[in-house]
């Protein structure tokens, strides 16, 4: 039983990573080498076996440690540790990224599979988490979307080498960079007040 919802999960995948919400359910049976039927009778629709399955693949791969990363005294390896996080793993799932931020600008995804806005809610909520323990207040939607930017240029204008295939000293470096634009603003905004 289990190998065949095995097969399903990754038979779905790699057609709806091909196709998107435009995949068909036969496609997916035939990539899953199971009857169409055996398709309905699990999943009823093809959308709940995108949702189903997608949702499987972003609690895996896309499952946050944010909150844990967010207990960092040092704000600076905070945002450094999110920002390597996130890049190597949205790196490692390219094609993924890209069918669902396609889908998602389609307005064909829920916000439970929405993958922009499950980043932007868990930076925002890391975020929270970290300046609420430092006793700080920072405007954490606008430094949210500034790292969701970050993130998006990535797989929208990808630089050359993917970022999980850099050394861990060019990983390293990049994320320091972008940690500390994100420093500067924050205190800028603090000296304006």
């Amino acid at each position: 039983m289990r190998d065949v919802t095995e097969r399903i999960i990754k038979g779905a995948i790699s057609v709806f990573i091909k196709k998107g919400l435009q995949a068909t359910t036969q496609e997916v049976a035939k990539e899953a080498d199971v009857a169409e039927v055996t398709l309905y009778r699990r999943y009823s629709t093809k959308e709940n076996l995108f949702i189903t399955v997608i949702k499987s693949v972003l609690e895996k791969k896309f499952h946050s440690r944010i909150f844990e990363m967010a207990k960092e005294e040092e704000t600076e390896v905070f945002l450094m540790n999110i920002i390597e996080d996130r890049l190597d793993i949205l790196s490692k799932n390219y094609d993924l990224v890209r069918m669902l931020l396609s889908e998602s600008l389609r307005g064909n995804l829920t916000n439970e599979i929405n993958l922009p806005y499950i980043i932007f809610s868990s930076l925002q909520k890391g975020l929270e988490s970290h300046f609420e323990l430092k006793g700080q207040s920072v405007d954490t939607e606008f430094y949210a979307r500034q790292l969701g930017g970050i993130f998006l240029s990535y797989v929208v204008l990808p630089n050359g080498k993917p970022f999980n295939e850099l050394s861990n000293q060019d990983k390293k470096d990049i994320a320091r960079k972008y940690a500390k634009s994100i420093l500067a603003t924050i205190q800028d905004s603090k000296t304006e007040l």
